[in-house]
């Protein structure tokens, strides 16, 4: 039977899981590490989710849930409204919204990266 996509706990706080490819797993900690950001993926997730907005989700199409890497974030009652509110917004479930939000995340700012180096 799969696990519920987040559970309360006790107070206000809920938990969800993401779960994401190895490759991204692995990006998550060394960009919030390299630039300052979060001290932890789940932070590092909370901090895409609130300040990337794309106009489209990209697809990981690289995810396999057999090798897929589990990221565990507490969240308030609030936060876990506005992660709903954009899981509705963009069709997809909390879970596939939080994989592929790091996905384009990453995908952006890679493609970013090589134009800047392009136009040097």
């Amino acid at each position: 039977m799969a696990q519920p996509l987040f559970t309360q706990l006790y107070g206000l706080n809920f938990q969800i899981w993401a779960l994401i490819s190895p490759e991204m797993h692995k990006k998550l900690k060394k960009y919030a590490v390299e630039n300052h950001l979060a001290s932890t993926r789940a932070k590092m997730i909370m901090y895409i989710l609130y300040n990337f907005h794309p106009d489209q989700l990209l697809e990981d199409y690289t995810f396999q849930s057999k090798v897929g890497r589990m990221v565990n974030i507490k969240v308030s009652d609030a936060e876990l409204e506005y992660i709903k509110s954009l899981a509705q917004r963009y069709n997809v479930t909390i879970s596939r919204l939080l994989r592929n939000m790091v996905y384009t995340y990453f995908h952006i700012m890679e493609k970013e990266a090589k134009s800047l180096l392009k136009a040097k």
